[in-house]
């Protein structure tokens, strides 16, 4: 009877033993399959796949359309940015200078005045030389002709003229001659008579008076310093 006991414990020991080792394999395999079918849940399908993919296809070809302008966009667009031929025309016509105004009418040159002046010829005596001068038909050579016969000690300066100061003034109207030729008589300012005895370009303004046609040897005549010269009306 003793004997019978242990053995029936090694029995009780070896079942229990059995039962725990195939507790724990059971577990462990209702372990892999928990995972297998979480790893089953959370990954894609591949009809997800698919669908998912399709999706960003038809986003980027979207994009792509709004990027890049559609043909009949382009030509719609062409004839609004080329000027029509009917504009560019219009345009050329704007660009071209507006026509030329009238010249205004010039005023009468000396050699016209020459043909028309009615005013006495004065002899300018220079020592024993004498020259013929034509006045100018107007109110200073007027106020000039009252005051002849006149002999006047006149000064030189720059070598060209012969100038004399009046204590009285004279009626002027002074305008830029720009060409002086020898033997042309001025009155510069109101009172200061100017006899020129050379020919030159110059910026300053005179009232006319008289014009001489022939002024050869009058440069001769006049010297290179103060001179006296006579003024008296012809006939």
């Amino acid at each position: 009877m003793k004997k019978g006991i242990p053995l029936l414990l090694a029995a009780v020991c070896v079942i229990a033993l059995a039962g725990c080792s195939g507790k724990s394999q059971l577990d462990s395999q209702t372990t892999e399959s928990s995972i297998s079918m979480a790893e089953f849940f959370s990954a894609p399908s591949e009809s997800g796949l698919q669908e998912e993919m399709l999706q960003q296809d038809t986003s980027a070809a979207s994009a792509e359309s709004s990027l890049t302008p559609t043909e009949s966009s382009v030509s719609t667009a062409s004839p609004s940015s080329t000027p029509s031929e009917t504009g560019i025309s219009s345009e050329k016509q704007h660009t071209l200078p507006p026509a030329a105004s009238p010249a205004p009418a010039e005023s009468k040159p000396p050699e016209q005045l020459k043909e028309e002046n009615t005013m006495p010829a004065v002899n300018i005596q220079v020592g024993n030389k004498n020259f013929t001068a034509t006045l100018y038909d107007n109110d200073t050579a007027r106020a000039l002709l009252e005051k002849l016969p006149l002999t006047l000690n006149m000064d030189e300066l720059n070598g060209n003229e012969k100038f004399f100061f009046f204590s009285e003034k004279f009626p002027a109207n002074s305008k830029r001659v720009r060409n002086i030729k020898a033997g042309d008589l001025m009155l510069y300012g109101s009172d200061c008579l100017v006899l020129f005895y050379k020919s030159f370009s110059t910026s300053y303004s005179y009232t006319r008076l008289g014009y001489m046609e022939d002024a050869a040897g009058l440069a001769e005549a006049l010297g290179n310093g103060s001179t006296e010269v006579t003024f008296s009306t012809v006939g």
